[in-house]
Formats: structure tokens, sequence, C-alpha cells
């Protein structure tokens, strides 16, 4: 695809937005005459897009031939708003693992080729280390990232692992493909994954995790922190609570072993 063509399709995706934020400021159903006034394109070029996000769901047409948002951006909206309920149910249990784990604990959650952190909370005492809410995190390199990926099929995990390329954050990152994917069965057998300098020089985190209501891995709970070294009480004890706060929030959505 050239790169005109590239500039062309993301036009489009762009005015399509900008009919479904008229739909959304009017909350009512309207005509293509008043979507064509309120977006300020000619009404040829809205009738082709409607056509296309009728297609997808996006948009309804009523018998009358107005427009009005589609039942499919309620489903996206429940889907975005169980993540904000399970951000809500973690919380407590972030807490209490920060609070045992002398660490910043966090919530995270697989997105295509990356993890993307959903809640964090700080804890302990001096520096405070933690993910950003939002921030999209690498897989390679990261205990979540690794913890995740491990439930995935050989398949989807190579996929998924060469799709967002391996750079080498620092000298400790695995960059080797086989490797990683070896190491993934060590992650399932011991029901945890760990970092060990690979992101950042000097942190160190554990994850594990979290099942929801059919048992089926859909988080990573975690603790991240300047700890001095992966074989100490204090890592192991932030092992133990990071792998009890899994369980108890896999319990908390439903699970039951």
């Amino acid at each position: 695809m050239s790169i005109d063509a590239k500039s062309a399709q993301v036009h489009s995706v762009a005015k399509a937005m900008e009919l479904l934020e008229a739909l959304l400021a009017r909350r009512a159903p309207m005509s293509l005459q008043e979507l064509a006034a309120a977006v300020g394109y000619p009404k040829s070029t809205i009738h082709a897009l409607l056509s296309t996000l009728r297609d997808y769901g996006m948009v309804a047409q009523n018998p009358d031939g107005r427009y009005a948002l589609g039942l499919r951006l309620f489903e996206c909206g429940c889907a975005v708003s169980a993540l904000w309920d399970v951000s809500k149910v973690a919380r407590p249990f972030l807490e209490q693992l920060s609070a045992k784990a002398g660490g910043s604990s966090f919530l995270s959650i697989l997105e295509g080729s990356y993890v993307i952190t959903l809640e964090q909370c700080t804890g302990g005492s001096g520096p405070q280390i933690v993910p950003e809410v939002g921030a999209r995190l690498p897989l390679h390199a990261t205990s979540q990232g690794k913890l995740l990926t491990a439930h995935l099929s050989a398949g989807e995990a190579r996929k998924r692992l060469l799709s967002a390329g391996l750079p080498p954050f620092t000298p400790q990152t695995n960059t080797d493909i086989d490797s990683l994917l070896n190491g993934m069965q060590w992650v399932r057998e011991r029901g945890y994954a760990v970092e060990d300098g690979e992101y950042r020089t000097g942190l160190r985190s554990v994850s594990a995790p979290v099942r929801d209501s059919l048992g089926a891995v859909r988080y990573a709970v975690g603790v991240i922190g300047l700890f001095l070294r992966v074989q100490s009480e204090e890592f192991e004890l932030a092992t133990e609570e990071t792998v009890r706060t899994a369980k108890e929030l896999s319990a908390a959505l439903g699970w039951r072993e």
C-alpha cells in the first residue's frame, strides 16, 4: 500500500469518528442532512461512511431513515466498563500486596503484542517504581509480559513476541525467541514469572496469573521494586505474596479451583 493510500485510509477513519462524535453529542437519531451540517462533509461521503459503520453495527438506521448509535458500541462500552470494574475489585488486593511485599504492585492485561497496566499501587518506603496506568510494556522483558505470554499457545506466543520485536533494553534482556518460548514452561510449572533487570537495570519484579470465572488467565498481578537480588528473602516473600494475591483475586472474580 502506498503512503497516499495509507493517509487516505486514516483520513476516512477520522471522518467516521467525527460522525460517531456527532451522534453522541446529539444523543438522538439524526438525518443525513443533519449529519452533513454537523461535520461539514458532502452527503455522498457521509452516506458511504454510514453504510460501512452500519455493516459493523456501529450505527443503526431507523425506519424513518435517520441514523443512531449502534448496539455494537454498547458492547464495546460494556467491555471497557468491565476492565474498570476489574480495576476496582483489584484495588484493595493491590494495596495489601504492596504493604506486605514491600514494593509497588500492579494489575496488567495482554493487549496485542504488549501488556497494559490497568491499575497500580505504591508501597513500602524509599523510591517508588511502578508502571504508569495505561502504559504499554514489552512481553519479553517484563514479568507480567512473560506470565501472560506463557498462557498462550506456542504458535500465538511466538507470533506476538516477534510482532513487537525483541529489543535489548538492558544487557540482561533475553532476545532469543526459542529461549523465551522454552522459558514459558518454567513459568507455567511454578505459577509465576520473574523479571531480573531485563527491562530496566536494577529493577526486579514477579507476576502471577489471575483467572476469570471460567479459569482462563486474563490478567497478571505483580510486584516491582529495587530488590537487591532475585535469590533473596525479600524477593521470595514478594513472590509468595504475589502468588497468594493472584489466587485471592481470582476467587473474587469467580474462579473456583
